[in-house]
């Protein structure tokens, strides 16, 4: 178990984290334990939902109105209320053209967020084929924007906007506490980078397999509620 910390301050991944990743991204209800436990742990310390979705679309899954980073570090806000795009509008004019040009691929999903857009490809025949046919697609991406590929999803994202930018912000604003980061996706290795790169005594938390620059790791949502009760 990931060390427990007297001062948090916590930046919680939503997919794959608070709740199981599942084939349609709509229906990605958060953990049962997670409403309450989210509640009774913003009550007593400073808490961040950090992720790659729109923060209006969060809401849906959310019922609270919790600080939060949105698209990836593109977006910042509270949950179901106004947020501030942080975005360019040269990465928003080019996100707008790329999202008239995606591939045409029976099972193909495009999951709009804001100005910026997911594909999704667990539902095609063929991932291999339709993963070569998105890397041309994307051959010439503009020079304002990154490609982020995940879990059977690619993102385009703003270039300069990360995870990683928005909690080093944030973490220079509560100094007086340790970030505790917990994150299953590839964009959270950025913010693991971050908040090692600061020299705070972090704790960074790869919630399932693979490689990670995180300290500590954890199986899946169950694990991450267990982890936080600890904190009660």
């Amino acid at each position: 178990m990931p060390p427990v910390v007297e001062k948090p301050l916590f930046f919680l991944d939503y997919d794959g984290t608070l709740a199981p990743i599942v084939d349609d991204p709509t229906a990605a209800v958060p953990h049962p334990d997670a409403p309450e436990l989210l509640e009774q742990l913003d009550a007593r310390y400073p808490l961040w939902i950090v992720t790659g979705r729109d923060l209006q679309a969060l809401a849906s899954f959310l019922d609270r109105p919790y600080r939060a980073i949105g698209l990836h570090g593109a977006q910042e806000g509270i949950v179901g209320r106004e947020t501030n795009n942080l975005m360019s509008e040269a990465a928003a004019g080019a996100l707008r053209r790329l999202r008239q040009s995606v591939p045409l691929v029976e099972g193909l999903e495009v999951e709009d967020k804001d100005q910026s857009f997911a594909v999704h490809y667990r539902a095609v025949a063929d991932e291999a084929a339709t993963r070569s046919r998105l890397r041309d697609w994307l051959a010439d991406l503009p020079a304002v924007l990154d490609a982020i590929w995940g879990k059977k999803v690619v993102e385009l994202r703003p270039k300069g906007l990360t995870k990683g930018t928005a909690v080093r912000r944030i973490a220079d604003d509560h100094p007086d506490h340790v970030p505790v980061y917990v994150g299953d996706d590839v964009t959270d290795e950025d913010a693991f980078e971050a908040l090692q790169e600061m020299n705070r005594a972090a704790v960074t938390i790869k919630v399932g397999a693979g490689d990670t620059r995180a300290a500590a790791r954890l199986d899946g949502p169950e694990a991450v509620m267990e982890y936080l009760r600890q904190y009660l």
